[in-house]
């Protein structure tokens, strides 16, 4: 579909997601400037030119966007990578600690992670790994002994194995905390 600004109004909620430059026939190139989804990045998009005020024609790729509102909720989107339940029962989250942050808390969960801030320090070791255990343990409504921490791939990563939990469960309590 093709909307020229001057005909329609226009209020999107995209974000800019880069340029790309398509071959065309007979050794033309095509400039697409490519805007996305404001909080997936999922391209919606693009226009010919460079800004938006110049730009005459907004193309939207077919099937891109829906005049209806979705009737779903965060919580029933799927269960992203990042938690995985294992074969032995256990659930395994990735983290990423965000540390001396003001105050514990979840602070988004997509496919790669988990981040949570601690106010404790990752250098420190233990004091910020603790602080970490705790909070998730209320967080999840588990007890301590429930949840064990393990080294991740950086000194700011750890992988959380959670037991008594599936992993739908533990994406709503982290979701449920991130959107406090």
């Amino acid at each position: 579909m093709v909307m020229e600004r001057e005909k329609h109004l226009m209020r999107l909620n995209v974000m800019e997601t880069g340029k790309q430059l398509l071959k065309r026939g007979e050794g033309k190139v095509e400039r697409q400037y490519r805007m996305g989804c404001g909080e997936c990045g999922v391209m919606v998009a693009y226009r010919s030119e460079e800004s938006m005020e110049g730009a005459k024609f907004v193309y939207i790729p077919s099937d891109a966007l829906t005049a209806a509102a979705a009737d779903t909720k965060p919580q029933d989107a799927p269960v992203p990578p990042c938690i995985q339940e294992l074969d032995s029962g256990l659930v395994q989250v990735a983290i990423e600690v965000e540390d001396r942050a003001q105050r514990s808390a979840v602070l988004r969960i997509n496919a790669d992670d988990v981040r949570i801030a601690v106010t404790g320090s990752s250098h420190r070791g233990n004091e910020a790994s603790a602080e970490l255990v705790e909070f998730l343990a209320k967080t999840l409504g588990l007890r301590l002994v429930q949840l064990r921490l393990q080294r991740g791939w950086s000194h700011k990563s750890k992988m959380l194995m959670v037991e008594d939990l599936t992993a739908r469960q533990v994406y709503e309590k982290l979701l449920a905390a991130a959107q406090q």
